[in-house]
């Protein structure tokens, strides 16, 4: 039943929090599944909006699936060795993030989102003891101020940076350094060479919404001239990484050939960083 409607004016960057979902709930429907979001399906059930549209970028859910999965076991791992971590998702949109990952008792998780998403978001999925929806964009100043500042974090941006501007980016990633004693940041970025094909040839779904890609990286080891105090302890290609095996083989054929083209290998980033 369709119950939950998406308002008109959710344009721009907030689009691309059903086109991920959307991503998801197809990867959920395999039976070599990456990321398996039991969730993905009723919500999508549930959402008052034609996914239909989203069709033409099937291909997009292994990627998806696969850096969230990356995502989610570097979360597992960072709070195995922190019993009182705090967590953080920044530009969570639908994600069921927290009910995949189950953290133990003890780590304060945080869905850091525009508000007109998270209410959405909120009505989705069922609430979670020490999960918080904080309404309010990561380039607000004040946004970390109810977040506990004397623990250690595992923040992860999942299709979130490369849609601030360079500056945008430094100060959210200054913003966690000097709030936390210590911890790691984890996200995944594309390379210039796609964002120059993306240029000539744009992405008709984002032209239709307003969606513009405005960062981009092309070294792992160059965000540090961004924050100096970020050390990059992982580096994982999405066109080599072993979940491909998990993928279709017409898809492995494809990442193969990207892989082939020197400009492109490096395409697909998902990085892990240390402070």
């Amino acid at each position: 039943m369709k119950s939950i409607p998406v308002p008109e004016t959710f344009t721009g960057v907030r689009v691309t929090a059903l086109i991920e979902l959307y991503l998801r709930w197809l990867d959920s429907r395999r039976s070599r599944s990456i990321l398996r979001d039991r969730l993905a399906a009723a919500a999508v059930e549930r959402l008052d909006f034609d996914f239909d549209q989203f069709k033409s970028m099937k291909i997009g859910q292994y990627a998806v699936s696969i850096r969230s999965r990356l995502m989610d076991e570097w979360i597992t791992q960072f709070l195995a060795g922190h019993p009182d971590a705090v967590v953080l998702d920044l530009g969570s949109g639908l994600d069921s993030r927290a009910t995949r990952v189950d953290p133990p008792a003890g780590h304060p998780w945080f869905d850091v989102d525009l508000p007109d998403v998270l209410a959405i978001a909120e009505q989705l999925y069922p609430p979670r003891h020490e999960h918080t929806f904080l309404g309010t964009s990561v380039l607000d100043p004040g946004w970390l101020d109810g977040v506990p500042a004397d623990r250690p974090v595992i923040a992860v941006a999942d299709s979130l940076l490369g849609f601030l501007g360079e500056e945008e980016v430094r100060s959210v990633l200054r913003r966690i350094v000097d709030h936390f004693p210590h911890g790691e940041i984890a996200f995944n970025i594309t390379s210039s060479a796609v964002q120059r094909q993306r240029d000539k040839r744009p992405v008709p779904l984002f032209e239709k919404y307003g969606i513009v890609e405005r960062w981009w990286l092309d070294d792992p080891r160059g965000l540090t001239r961004l924050e100096p105090r970020l050390s990059c302890v992982e580096v994982v290609n999405q066109m080599q990484t072993p979940l491909l095996a998990q993928t279709p083989l017409a898809y492995r054929m494809l990442c193969a050939v990207i892989r082939a083209v020197p400009s492109w290998n490096n395409s697909g980033w998902v990085l892990r960083y240390r402070f």
